[in-house]
Formats: structure tokens, sequence, C-alpha cells
């Protein structure tokens, strides 16, 4: 009979990683090593973050000790689709609501204070509280993170959302450098880490966008294009094809900053208005077809509906 042990120790003896690499933040190696041996059951929390270090999805894996629990993965859950749809204060008010569930432990803190921080961030436009936040948020489950060192740990999907929302409110307040450097390092530690696992985050192509658009604002278009490429790799080898449409507007910006010709800057832009309206997000589709109709005198709803009515 499998248990949680037993496959946390497989996945992770399979992919070659150490337990002080997996455990890192999260439990100490004597508290994995009695959780690897089922002498030892974690609670729901921290077996979701270690299966979620290996790459996997807790929820395949899991039988829920308590309603409580199973409370608190609703609510993780939730909140990511509401994130990835940008309903930033509806995430924060639901997770309000929950206040009592999510002073529990350290990972229900984290997401709560991350949250927060998104908030902060993307509405309020207090972006110095949001950096405090996300900084006390990432030191829930890595009490020794350096924002100006290389990340040399595995990560969670929930801590590289507070990288990420870290990073966007230095951009936003103007702390460029800081948070150019946070970004690459986060990049780089996510693709050393999905190397070992073999699975990557729905979160990974998002931050290539951002840190691509960073650079390309800062002139710096070679490398933008390559974490483009990147991204659209990624996003096409996990099948996760959301970011793609912002991944060809991006590329589209860059290939103008190289001056390419005008023709391959509206191709690119042509394939993120038709994913966007395969997609069903018509708010974007919108701007990008008011955008070329502006400054470059296309109409791309001809172009759109032609492609999606095509049989082919």
């Amino acid at each position: 009979m499998y248990t949680i042990g037993s496959v946390i120790k497989h996945e992770r003896e399979k992919r070659g990683i150490s337990q002080e690499e997996l455990c890192f933040g999260i439990c100490a190696v004597s508290t994995l090593s009695r959780i690897e041996h089922s002498e030892q059951t974690p609670t729901m929390e921290k077996a979701m973050a270690l299966l979620d270090r290996l790459g996997l999805e807790g929820s395949a894996y899991l039988s829920f000790v308590s309603n409580e629990e199973y409370e608190f993965y609703k609510i993780s859950r939730n909140v990511g689709g509401m994130l990835a749809n940008r309903q930033y204060l509806e995430a924060y008010e639901y997770v309000t609501d929950k206040k009592k569930l999510m002073d529990k432990n350290k990972f229900r803190r984290q997401l709560s204070d991350t949250i927060t921080a998104v908030k902060k961030c993307f509405i309020d436009r207090q972006y110095e509280t949001a950096i405090s936040m996300t900084e006390e948020a990432i030191r829930y489950t890595c009490p020794q993170f350096d924002k100006s060192k290389k990340i040399r740990f595995f990560m969670t999907d929930m801590e590289v959302n507070v990288i990420n929302v870290m990073a966007v409110s230095y951009w936003r307040n103007g702390k460029r450098i800081t948070a150019l450097n946070l970004m690459i390092n986060l990049t780089d530690a996510l693709r050393e880490q999905y190397s070992v696992t073999g699975v990557s985050s729905i979160r990974y192509p998002m931050i290539l966008c951002n840190l691509a658009k960073w650079l390309n604002e800062q002139l710096r278009f070679e490398e933008a294009k390559e974490y483009i490429e990147l991204g659209r790799d990624v996003c096409i080898k996990s099948g996760k094809f959301r970011m793609l449409p912002y991944l060809c507007c991006c590329m589209a910006t860059v290939l103008q900053g190289l001056k390419h010709d005008e023709e391959e800057v509206i191709k690119e832009y042509i394939s993120a208005y038709i994913m966007f309206k395969n997609m069903g997000i018509d708010e974007d589709a919108a701007k990008l077809r008011s955008y070329l109709l502006e400054f470059y005198n296309r109409d791309l709803e001809c172009i759109g509906m032609f492609e999606l009515n095509s049989p082919t």
C-alpha cells in the first residue's frame, strides 16, 4: 500500500533531490525522514508543499484528514483561479472572509499575506507595503531568503508567486535594477528546478513574460527575445497556453525595438488576437484591436473572424 510518505520518497529519489533540498523551510530533515518512512503523517499543507516542490499535483495523492484542511485546499485553488483572471480584489475579500481559518499555520499565513500584498500592489499602489508583506511572506517557508543572492532552493507554486509579486512591486516602485535582478534570479532558479522535476509551474510563462517586458523597456531587446522564445517553448511543451498571446504581444514590441519589418510585428499581434478570441479573453482582444486600428490602421476583427471560422 502506498502512503503519502512513500510517494514523496519515491519521487524525490527518482529526481535525485536530497532531503535537505526538498524540505528546506517546510520541515526539518528528521521530520521528512519520518514522513517518508510512514512514521509520521504530515498535515495537508505540509504534504502539499512537499509535493508541489516535486512538481506534483498534491490533490491526486492526498486523502484529506479533516474538513478544515479540505476547506483550505479549496480556498487555495479558488484563489489561484481568481489571480489568473486578475480578480485581485475578489481574491482579497474571499481570503479576508476566511481570516480565522487562514491564521492556523505558516502555510496559510503565507497565502493570506501574499493575497493582501497583491491587493496593495495591483489595486492600492502601495508598493512599499507590498514589498514588506512579500518579504515577510517568503520567510515563512524560506527563512534565509535574500533578494540580492541567487535562489538555491526548490520552490512551491506559492513561493514563486510571492517572489513574483515582490519583483513587480519593486518595479512599479521605480527600483528597476532590484526588480530585474530578482526576476532573473527567480527565472534561473525555476529553470534549474524544472530541469530536475520535469514539470513547470503555470506561473513560469507569466514570469518569463514579465521579465521580457521589463528588459524590453530597458532596451535590452535581444535578451527579451530569448526569454520570450523560452516562454513560448514552455507554453507549448506544458500545454499551458494562457500566457501565449501575451508573449506574442511582447515579441511584437521587441521586434519593433529591433527595427524588424512592420509585417513581422503585425503578424505577432494577429496571432495574439486570434488566441485572445479563442480563449475568451475578450477585453484584451478589444484593447489589441483598438491599438492596431489606431497605430497601424489594421482592423483585426476581419482577420480574426476569418481565422476563427476557418475549417482548418
